[in-house]
């Protein structure tokens, strides 16, 4: 028995000392979405727990002018195409017989086609910046996820405030911000594995710290570190155990 006890002691000691842990689950992305374009709400496509994809449009306000801005522009560009190759065509033909032409003439037909080809450049850009203001009345999902609160209804006036129009979070994607003593922040490295069981659970999940807080909280005196995971409803919370060597 004496033989045994030092034994196991040093098992014990080589083992490492589990850390104990309590984490909250946060969506691994959120964002506050809004409009910096004022306006009335005309479309409303999503609503609490609806899941977008990237770049989908979930809010447009009125546009109608904006709109026939850009139809306005688009034949301007037209006009401007044609004689843009107007102009190149005559200055070819002009251009291949400069030698036996009137200088002054050879430069006024460079000088039209100089014109168009600017005149054609201005039109390219009018068209873009009208539809650039076409989609500043358009909110789109700037990542994949799934809308958690929405502060806006069909006609109502947006842009300027400071309200947030919808949340969006990461869907299935979590992460969990785990705290501990921070008399152990020197132990835990990145990497370490975790056990963590959702709080009114059995099972024990397993993980690995992903990243760790370079400050303590000044309020409790913890050190924070994260676990990234999956299905896990942000807002639950639990216990972890880091595990020592």
């Amino acid at each position: 028995m004496k033989l045994l006890l030092p034994f196991f002691f040093l098992i014990t000691s080589l083992m490492g000392e589990d850390i104990y842990a309590t984490f909250d689950v946060v969506a691994r992305k959120e964002a506050n979405l809004a409009l910096t374009t004022s306006g009335v709400v005309k479309i409303l496509r999503v609503d609490v727990g609806s899941r977008v994809k990237k770049g989908e449009v979930l809010l447009e306000v009125d546009n109608d002018n904006l709109v026939a801005g850009v139809d306005l522009a688009k034949e301007s560009l037209k006009k401007a195409k044609i004689e843009e190759q107007f102009a190149h065509q005559t200055y070819n033909r002009y251009k291949k017989v400069e030698s036996v032409i009137d200088a002054e003439l050879m430069d006024q037909n460079t000088l039209q086609y100089q014109k168009s080809s600017a005149a054609l450049g201005e039109a390219k850009a009018q068209l873009r910046y009208q539809n650039t203001l076409v989609e500043k009345t358009r909110l789109r999902a700037p990542f994949s996820g799934v809308i958690s609160q929405r502060n806006v209804e069909l006609g109502d006036g947006v842009g300027g405030s400071t309200l947030p129009l919808f949340k969006l979070i990461s869907d299935k994607e979590v992460k969990l911000i785990v705290q501990f003593d921070e008399k152990y922040r020197i132990k835990v490295k990145k990497g370490a594995a975790i056990r963590y069981r959702v709080d009114g659970e059995i099972q024990w999940r397993n993980g690995t710290i992903a990243k760790l807080y370079p400050t303590v909280n000044p309020k409790n005196r913890k050190a924070t570190a994260e676990v990234l995971t999956t299905h896990i409803a942000p807002g639950l919370f639990g216990e972890a155990y880091i595990l020592g060597k």
